[in-house]
């Protein structure tokens, strides 16, 4: 089974920096990121086009305009009519390939949780490995245990094994399971994901 590489980005900040050359901050809309949107979406459902995806982007201080994420919300600049409100001066090229919304999640290596530190460390108290993590769960999922991409693949190791909606001890209990009924250890699993960008 492919494994999707899942992209993570850097999370949107927490205050709302708002476009150069908007109109004021009433006659910005928000809109709330839901599964699957991307910023031309947006875009195409406030003015039509993807003419606004630069001023959002600038708005919201997004750092990569193919990351973002489910529940967020973000500032739509426009001038209180579903017009575009004027653009940024410098406009970027924008990317035509789709990026999967996600649930936002702190970094996994720093998020603490309630039911034992980060997920790192759970990940290692589960069994899991320095070089699994890097190899296998940094690449796959950015070490969101909650990631899920628009094909249905999910958790840490992007799985569609119902043990990848599992607990992080779970979720590394599974992938260790896999990875060495699959490929007939984890030392073997870790080379084929390293040479094919997929396990």
């Amino acid at each position: 089974m492919k494994l999707k590489k899942l992209l993570l980005g850097t999370a949107l900040t927490a205050g709302t920096v708002f476009a150069v050359g908007t109109t004021s901050a009433n006659a910005d809309e928000i809109h709330t990121i839901q599964q699957d949107d991307t910023l031309g979406k947006i875009s195409k459902q406030y003015v039509g086009d993807k003419s606004l995806i630069d001023s959002i982007v600038e708005a919201n201080d997004i750092k990569d305009k193919n990351m973002i994420y489910v529940g967020e919300e973000l500032t739509i600049p426009t001038d209180g009519n579903g017009e575009q409100a004027p653009a940024p001066a410098q406009e970027a090229p924008v990317q035509e390939q789709q990026a999967p919304a996600q649930a936002e999640q702190p970094a996994a290596e720093e998020a603490s949780s309630s039911n034992g530190g980060s997920t790192k460390d759970q990940f290692l108290a589960a069994g899991g490995t320095e070089e699994m993590w890097s190899t296998i769960v940094m690449p796959e999922s950015g070490g969101n245990p909650n990631a899920v991409n628009p094909l249905g693949y999910q958790g840490l190791g992007q799985t569609k094994e119902s043990w990848g909606t599992g607990s992080v001890e779970e979720q590394t209990k599974g992938m260790i399971e896999y990875g060495t009924s699959r490929y007939g250890s984890m030392a073997e699993a870790m080379s084929f994901r390293a040479q094919n960008n997929w396990w």
